[in-house]
């Protein structure tokens, strides 16, 4: 076949004089020959507007996602030419997705896409086939980890990848033959394939360092709620998470937990910072799973005088943290930190096998906020369990703790999760239409053992008028306003955001 004109990363034009020496070997598209090669990842355009309805929308943070920065530096390590389109910074998406295709015509098309997103990951996939009926198209993320065959079978993906993705697509991209592949599924002849899991990356400081160099982060804008500085930068210090929750997925990084060396993490957070980002937020399923490297990483940014602040957006295990950690953390910038409560009920917490106890929660939080750190609750409504009573119950208990924020959600039974196989099997998942799956504005796609729909979507608007409206609340608030300056900023997000049920 005539191959295509394909660029080096400087934007030269010329062809390349050689050919990787493996094929893709399936037929019709698939089967040809590549060159170094055009990739273009892709990130929806509703990957942050999924909570565009929500109770919580004055408070999500806009920033290049950790995935698809980690999969264009592991390509870029072969010297492919590799473009990310984050379609959620677009304010045409559609229109500047399809002219990316028709002007840069990608050799493959790589989208990750979570449950919600199925249906617009559907979409990006069948405008690629559109604009560029030869590209290899790859599906990745935890709902293609999850249910490849349906993904393949429902869309114009021809490779769902499965599990950790940088080794997987740089095999695909080099033409390594897909049955020779770890990881993913296919369809060849009718027929559906599915080759042997990817083994997970052990050692996390071999990891190329993510090509944040590829975005334009001039358009990343987050509110002061849940930043300092813009632009916001995600990072990963670890893989995996030590607890094995039901309503929670480690489908992709297991429950193995894999570091990056303190030394490697702040050469990455002073890099980040070369490049732009003034605020980083570290999105670890939990960031002191290891305390002793978690105070160490603490140490050597207070040591290398880090001048940026940053922040635990994402949850730290109350079993996990101690009060030298929270201190070091304070001392090397660390200005919020969250917890993943879910419920003051005890029983409730045994339910859904998470690990903690309100008392260890309320010593946990305090702890935090002793040391002068901004806390964040996550809670969740319609646990298996819950009552009207046990719910309740947690909203007092938010009221109780020394939380800046709290931020509830409907609990949903992801299909990548223990808690959606139990509910399946007892015959209680109503709907598998995934674009309903929205944990902060969904209906009843599953029936709860004693709470109606329609009673979980007012408690969720409860929940937070109750912690926000308490005149408690709004009186500290006030005076830390008018000392950091943010008073008007506040008054706008509470005009502009839905209290409602």
């Amino acid at each position: 076949m005539q191959r295509a004109d394909i660029r080096y990363k400087t934007g030269c034009t010329q062809p390349l004089s050689f050919i990787c020496p493996g094929t893709l070997n399936v037929p019709g598209r698939l089967n040809k020959e590549i060159v170094l090669a055009r990739v273009l990842l892709v990130n929806p355009p509703s990957s942050i507007d999924v909570y565009s309805d929500s109770n919580i929308r004055v408070a999500i943070t806009s920033a290049p996602f950790v995935t698809l920065g980690a999969l264009a530096g592991a390509v870029l390590e072969d010297d492919h030419d590799v473009k990310v389109a984050d379609l959620m910074i677009e304010t045409r998406p559609m229109a500047a997705y399809r002219e990316v295709l028709r002007n840069w015509k990608p050799d493959y098309v790589g989208i990750t896409f979570t449950t919600p997103l199925v249906s617009e990951a559907r979409t990006l996939a069948a405008i690629a086939r559109e604009e560029c009926p030869d590209t290899v198209i790859i599906g990745g993320g935890i709902h293609a980890t999850t249910l490849p065959r349906e993904v393949l079978e429902t869309s114009e993906f021809d490779i769902a990848a499965i599990g950790e993705g940088e080794n997987t697509l740089r095999e695909i991209c080099l033409g390594k033959k897909l049955e020779e592949i770890d990881g993913i599924a296919y369809f060849e002849d009718g027929e559906y394939y599915r080759t042997k899991p990817r083994a997970l990356i052990m050692d996390l400081n071999t990891l190329p360092l993510p090509a944040w160099q590829l975005y334009k982060l001039q358009y990343y804008k987050s509110p002061h709620i849940a930043s300092r500085k813009n632009p916001v930068g995600y990072m990963e210090t670890n893989r995996g998470c030590n607890h094995y929750c039901t309503y929670c997925s480690q489908t992709i990084f297991g429950h193995n937990v894999r570091w990056k060396s303190p030394e490697r993490i702040v050469d990455e957070m002073f890099r980040m910072l070369d490049l732009g980002f003034n605020d980083i937020h570290i999105k670890d399923d939990n960031f002191t799973a290891d305390i002793e490297r978690a105070k160490a990483v603490c140490r050597l940014l207070i040591e290398k005088k880090f001048p940026a602040p940053w922040a635990l957006p994402t949850g730290v295990n109350v079993h996990d943290v101690d009060t030298e950690f929270f201190q070091l953390a304070k001392a090397a910038g660390c200005y919020m930190v969250s917890f993943g409560i879910e419920s003051g009920v005890a029983e409730i917490l045994e339910k859904v096998n998470k690990p903690q106890t309100p008392e260890l929660i309320r010593e946990a939080v305090t702890m935090a906020d002793d040391a002068g750190i901004e806390t964040v609750g996550f809670f969740m409504i319609g646990l298996p369990g819950d009552t009207r009573e046990t719910v309740e119950e947690s909203m007092r208990f938010a009221c109780s703790l020394p939380l800046t924020y709290v931020k509830a959600s409907m609990t949903l039974p992801f299909p990548s999760s223990a808690l959606f196989r139990q509910v399946d099997k007892a015959g209680r998942i109503k709907s598998r239409n995934w674009d309903l799956y929205n944990f902060h504005n969904t209906t009843d796609v599953w029936e709860h053992e004693n709470l109606s729909w329609d009673e979980i979507r007012k408690f969720y608007g409860r929940f937070h008028r109750k912690f926000y409206f308490r005149p408690s609340y709004i009186w500290k608030r006030f005076w830390r306003d008018i000392r950091m300056g943010y008073l008007w900023d506040d008054i706008k997000a509470v005009l502009s955001n839905n209290w409602g049920d």
